[in-house]
């Protein structure tokens, strides 16, 4: 696994017990200065006698200038975003004599990526956005952070030229430098919950509660599990820890006393070097990270992610999958639904600040999004997500009240298959039928949805099979205009959306689309197995949302249908 391990300039006694921390271990470490420090000469003679000393990297924390809007700096206009780079590089270069490698903040936009990269081509990484941070951390920090960056990666990524945390799609497509996201988080809770609690991050651990004074072994599993992630990524890993001085020192956020946040932050340090020392960890300043990312990870290539609970117990497991067409996740306690869908390849272009039609939003819009958007906690007719439904007698089942577990993850070329455990249904007349579900995820924006029949205690059962989408677009949890997307049946048949449960069906058809031109993106579901029919509903202005259904019907000696999940970007 890569380590990247940052500090932030800072004129306290706790940034330089980090520093001692991380130099007394002989780690690697990168350090920022921000912008309104580059002329303070205190913090520039201690950075410099460090780098002397111990050979830390030095990159640029970008913050807004005296006289400009106290706000932070991806909410600039675009003349004073201009005037933070060009102000924060030329200073870099006159205080250290040569340019910076490293830039970074939060979350940069494509604007600022641009910017920086025009202005000073040497700049080779960025810190760039942070992992699912976006509403649910809005709403814990008393509506007051206003950092929207869900639906980018969990892991490094090459950031297209139109939407930062979008990865881009080819070289031409990219903005020139590697984007890591800030913080490593918890690939569960940064799905149903607050993930800036529960991230590399000791303190912030602590915020949520999840050590008991000196026991922290959460801060432990978590570095383990994205470990763990070597083993779907052609043995790439990567882990960044990135903890603000202001955290070890009185914060009000944290109920433990100094001493012991301190030596929680010192400990995990220590578990670092000792992965070191095993042959587990290599740590790089970030700058190497990129040259090393660049050589290693190409452009287009699937990055896989298995998250499963190392805090609750549930055992719950969640698959991630991200390239640059689309990123989607598949809960497995929810029988393997997709919950999350962002659709990359609609190539839906944004950028933030107050010259912009996005102003604060930097997420790349969702398709489905079950947490946001109601999900199984209701049933599987009201919210935005996937299931399959069986049906048995007239009786059916909803997939998603049968939790199961990531069993093997395959890549083949440029694909990704993922097997799911089987799950097992008994119906009203003790019909039982054993069910497995695989995905294939493809280049092109093509997921394949596979469901295996393993048994059945009746070979001559009626058996009935729906693959069911029901999705929407949107960035928050509130609901977007749906008016003006257009919804296609297999035939050809087409109509708006117009808040007028209307349902379409197909006899003997093959395929249902939906167009949605706010995120230019197409949907399409459609059957690589014979179907019986297809489906396609507009919601109502209570229930917002576009269902899509392909029908089967198994005979005896039928054993799996597929279905095409397949996004692309709206043509006119």
């Amino acid at each position: 696994m890569i380590l990247n391990l940052v500090h932030r300039a800072a004129l306290s006694d706790t940034y330089r017990f980090q520093q001692k921390c991380a130099h007394d271990l002989k780690l690697k470490t990168t350090v920022y200065v921000g912008t309104g420090l580059l002329d303070n000469q205190q913090v520039i003679d201690m950075v410099k006698a460090d780098q002397a000393e111990y050979g830390d990297e030095v990159g640029i924390w970008l913050s807004a200038l005296p006289g400009m809007p106290d706000t932070q700096v991806w909410l600039l206009s675009d003349a004073d975003k201009q005037k933070v780079v060009e102000y924060s590089i030329d200073k870099y270069k006159e205080v250290f004599g040569c340019a910076p490698r490293a830039v970074s903040n939060y979350v940069l936009d494509a604007q600022l990526i641009r910017m920086i990269k025009e202005y000073c081509p040497e700049v080779t990484i960025c810190v760039a956005g942070c992992f699912e941070e976006g509403v649910k951390v809005f709403h814990g920090c008393n509506n007051s952070w206003y950092l929207f960056s869900e639906g980018m990666s969990w892991n490094p990524w090459y950031p297209s030229k139109t939407q930062s945390i979008r990865p881009a799609e080819n070289e031409e497509d990219w903005a020139g430098v590697v984007a890591v996201p800030h913080l490593s988080r918890d690939l569960v809770l940064g799905y149903e919950g607050r993930n800036d609690f529960f991230a590399s991050h000791p303190a912030n651990v602590q915020r949520g509660l999840a050590n008991e004074g000196m026991i922290h072994e959460y801060d432990f599993n978590l570095a383990d599990q994205y470990r763990m992630q070597g083993d779907f990524n052609d043995g790439f890993s990567y882990y960044q820890i990135h903890v603000g001085s202001g955290w070890l020192h009185h914060n009000i956020n944290i109920i433990d006393p100094d001493e012991v946040t301190q030596a929680l932050y010192l400990e995990t340090l220590q578990y670092m070097r000792k992965l070191r020392d095993e042959g587990e960890v290599v740590d790089m300043y970030m700058s190497e990270f990129a040259e090393y990312y660049k050589k290693t990870v190409p452009i287009g290539k699937a990055d896989v992610a298995v998250g499963k609970d190392i805090l609750y117990g549930s055992g719950k497991h969640y698959f991630w999958i991200t390239n640059p067409d689309y990123r989607v996740l598949v809960d497995t306690f929810q029988g393997g639904s997709i919950g999350d869908l962002r659709p990359y390849a609609g190539k839906y272009e944004s950028f933030t600040g107050v010259d912009s039609e996005s102003l604060v939003m930097n997420s790349y819009p969702y398709i489905i999004q079950s947490q946001y958007r109601s999900g199984f906690k209701n049933h599987y007719v009201d919210g935005s997500r996937t299931t399959l439904l069986v049906e048995h007698g007239g009786e059916k089942k909803d997939m998603c009240e049968y939790p199961s577990k990531v069993q093997k993850v395959n890549r083949v070329g440029e694909d990704v298959e993922l097997c799911l455990a089987p799950v097992e249904m008994v119906f009203g007349d003790d019909f039982g039928v054993k069910l497995q579900t695989v995905y294939t995820f493809k280049r092109g924006g093509q997921i394949i949805i596979t469901r295996n029949v393993l048994e059945r205690t009746d070979a001559k059962g009626e058996l009935k099979l729906t693959e069911y989408v029901k999705g929407c677009y949107g960035f928050t949890e509130y609901p977007e205009k749906m008016k003006g997307i257009r919804l296609t049946a297999g035939d050809g048949e087409s109509f708006d959306y117009q808040y007028a449960d209307r349902n379409l069906v197909t006899e003997g058809g093959r395929e249902v689309s939906v167009s949605i031109p706010q995120i230019t993106t197409e949907v399409v579901l459609s059957a690589l197995t014979a179907a019986d029919s297809t489906e396609i509903a507009d919601g109502t202005l209570f229930s917002p949302f576009y269902t899509m259904k392909v029908n089967y019907t198994l005979n005896d000696t039928d054993k799996e249908v597929s279905t095409c999940l397949q996004i692309r970007k709206m043509t006119e």
